[in-house]
């Protein structure tokens, strides 16, 4: 199945499972600065007691110690390889985020790629533990407490066993603020929706919500273009030459709002294309997906998943990621074993199967536009194999028309 790492700690389970390799390309932004904590001013004892004990750090000291940190919370054995490949810096779509909500995370590679090297994201978590995603983008939830925190993007090659070979890392601090009423992220004057319309093709909107006039849009797209336009809204769409079948590529986004008096605001998000295998390449499975339907009492929805694998295959399944779309743009991406996604009635061989999906109502409230599912595998050659479905979609926001979901694109 490739490379599979689990860290248990306290009731934390963090499923660890080897991707596809990627890429990356996206524009330099400058480092987060910094910052030096102030130093605290202690009055003199009014007793002959000790004074209490120093706060213990958030973090490790040093990158060396953070790495062995993370190590041993995910039970690998760390060896470092030397390599080409470089992490030239770590793009955010914001310069800070308020505690509970997430910062957009993009990984901008280069060097020379090595066979059969991904890349995923590490960072601790309370109790010791670490979690773990895979691919060149994260959306990076913020914990409750404000201060600074680290996030660690990898590149890494199974070595067998639980040794892992890191080739290239990097880490990004990141500053969690803890936010008043009005302060957090949907309270901006202006951020960057995106939408794929297609493979390859994104439009793109820019939402204001200040009170001047806004005079032009200046569009970054990331891939060496740009376009200034009047209007808040614009499509692009990327070249897709020379990318791998499967393999994903992230563009870090750059929208600045000119307005008519005062100076520029700006936005900053990602957008992520992903390579096609050839038309003449049969798919590696036949997926089906029912229209949905509610479940009692309104828990939610549900949709009958059927996956055929063809004679002579083996599909081995890993994980599935559930992206939440949102009306304005933002997105939430949650990873979970396969089999604990799907329930799972009937086993159809070589992999194929016959089950269901549920989306509950908790995770589908008004602000959420579409759900995605993407169901993560390697074939017996070890290549990856990826379907992906809808399980909950809105035709308009609540309030425009009725709040039931549409029936799920099948893809």
């Amino acid at each position: 199945m490739g490379l599979a790492v689990v860290g248990v700690l306290l009731a934390v389970l963090t499923f660890v499972l080897w991707p596809r390799q990627d890429g990356g390309e996206a524009l330099r932004t400058p480092p987060v600065p910094q910052r030096r904590a102030p130093a605290l001013e202690v009055p003199p004892a009014a007793s002959s007691a000790p004074p209490p004990a120093p706060p213990t750090p958030r973090v490790p000291a040093s990158p060396a110690s953070r790495g062995g940190m993370l190590s041993a919370a995910l039970h690998e054995e760390r060896v470092s390889l030397a390599s080409s490949v470089v992490v030239e810096g770590i793009d955010q779509d914001r310069p800070w985020v308020c505690a509970g909500e997430s910062m957009g995370l993009s990984a901008r590679l280069g060097g020379v790629p090595e066979p059969g090297a991904v890349q995923r994201w590490v960072w601790p978590v309370a109790g010791g533990g670490a979690e773990l995603h895979p691919g060149p983008t994260l959306q990076w939830r913020a914990p409750k407490a404000a201060g600074r925190y680290f996030v660690r993007f990898q590149v890494c090659t199974d070595l067998g066993g639980r040794r892992v070979g890191v080739l290239a890392e990097r880490d990004v601090e990141v500053e969690v603020r803890q936010c008043a009423e009005g302060e957090g992220q949907r309270d901006e004057p202006l951020r960057l929706g995106v939408v794929q319309r297609g493979q390859g093709t994104f439009a793109f909107e820019a939402l204001y919500q200040g009170g001047e006039r806004t005079v032009a849009f200046a569009w970054d797209f990331g891939d060496g273009t740009a376009a200034t336009t009047t209007e808040p809204r614009v499509e692009h769409s990327y070249p897709l030459q020379g990318l791998e079948p499967q393999e994903v590529r992230s563009f870090t986004v750059r929208l600045q709002a000119r307005l008519g008096r005062g100076g520029p605001l700006e936005a900053t998000a990602f957008a992520l294309v992903r390579g096609q295998p050839p038309s003449d390449v049969p798919p590696p499975v036949d997926l089906r997906v029912s229209r949905w339907r509610p479940l009692p009492e309104g828990e939610g929805w549900r949709s009958e998943v059927v996956v055929y694998a063809p004679d002579g295959s083996a599909l081995t399944w890993e994980r599935l990621e559930r992206i939440s779309l949102h009306w304005d743009g933002q997105a939430d991406t949650v990873t979970r074993a396969w089999n604990e996604a799907i329930h799972v009635e009937e086993h159809l061989g070589h992999g194929g199967f016959r089950g269901y999906v549920t989306v509950s109502a908790s995770e589908a409230p008004p602000d959420i536009k579409q759900i995605l599912d993407f169901l993560y595998g390697r074939d017996a050659a070890g290549q990856e194999v990826v379907v992906s479905w809808s399980p909950f979609k809105r035709e308009a926001p609540p309030g425009l028309s009725s709040d039931a979901p549409a029936p799920p694109p099948r893809k």
